[in-house]
């Protein structure tokens, strides 16, 4: 495959200068009921080939969510259906996929996010939130035992380091990085 040059690229606008509706997406589409987009993907993913392959694509390590959001937008740009359609049915893919695939016996993962850890994350930013706006309220009194009690917790919640590993920055090599 040749390698394209610098100025092998389209000038910036040029999308524009274009006929308009030359594109399918800018056509009606072709089908505009919800079932209609459903029943469409469903029989064109019944098929032990394209199964087969996105069962390897997930047993390398991809997860279900963009192979079906990648599906459903590969329509929308063939004018087949409007996005909407595409959003609608996409639980239906998605759901479709992951029964075939955990039939052949592999493992889904539905999406990279892990669903627990933000849960937990966020029941923590509420209590340290309802936490310091208890301890706002009366500053007037010394703290009693539950108060300090708290303090500690918000301290303790806060001294914590996070548990996701931040990436180091290269340190510069070459001429300019001696000083």
């Amino acid at each position: 495959m040749p390698i394209a040059g610098p100025f092998d690229r389209p000038i910036p606008g040029e999308s524009l200068t274009g006929e308009p509706g030359n594109n399918p997406w800018e056509q009606p589409p072709q089908m505009s009921d919800a079932k209609d987009v459903a029943m469409y993907y469903l029989e064109r993913l019944n098929n032990d080939d394209i199964i087969n392959d996105f069962a390897a694509m997930i047993e390398a390590g991809a997860t279900l969510a963009p192979i079906v959001e990648t599906t459903y937008l590969q329509g929308v740009m063939r004018g087949l259906h409007s996005l909407d359609a595409g959003l609608v049915v996409a639980p239906v893919i998605h759901a479709f996929l992951k029964q075939s695939i955990e039939e052949l016996g592999v493992k889904v993962r539905d999406t990279a996010a892990n669903p627990q850890k933000k849960a937990e994350e966020a029941e923590m930013q509420r209590f340290l939130m309802v936490a310091n706006s208890m301890l706002d309220r009366d500053t007037t009194e010394a703290p009693d035992e539950g108060e300090e009690m708290m303090e500690a917790m918000i301290a303790t919640q806060e001294e914590t380091p996070a548990e996701e590993e931040t990436p180091q920055e290269d340190k510069p090599t070459g001429l300019m990085a001696k000083g």
